[in-house]
């Protein structure tokens, strides 16, 4: 079980209301961070509207990285339902180019 899944205090498995109250809590504070500069910046300065864009580039990378997370754990969990040993997720050269084309950073 995920540490998300569980109680940091208790230990015990979380309801499903914690989990939805957690989410609401976490997108108004999101959202108040983005709308809250973006209407200081059409009322009163426009140099607000920078800080909303940090919120939003901030709150777009940790979205991302969440995604990221949430499918290697699936990956992780399918694979050891199979069975099959993890394997290492980069990914291959396509065979057929030969790193032809490439550019090796040496200059001529």
């Amino acid at each position: 079980m995920a540490s998300r899944e569980l109680d940091i205090h208790t230990g015990k498995p979380r309801t499903r209301t914690e989990v939805a109250t957690e989410w609401a809590v976490w997108h108004f504070a999101e959202l108040a961070g983005i709308t809250g500069p973006g209407l200081l910046a059409v009322t009163i300065n426009g140099w607000f509207a920078t800080a909303s864009a940090v919120v939003a580039a901030g709150w777009a990378v940790h979205e991302t990285r969440t995604r990221r997370e949430q499918a290697r754990i699936r990956d992780r969990r399918a694979l050891a339902a199979t069975g099959t040993p993890a394997e290492d997720t980069e990914p291959a050269e396509d065979p057929g180019t030969d790193g032809a084309g490439e550019d090796k950073g040496v200059s001529a």
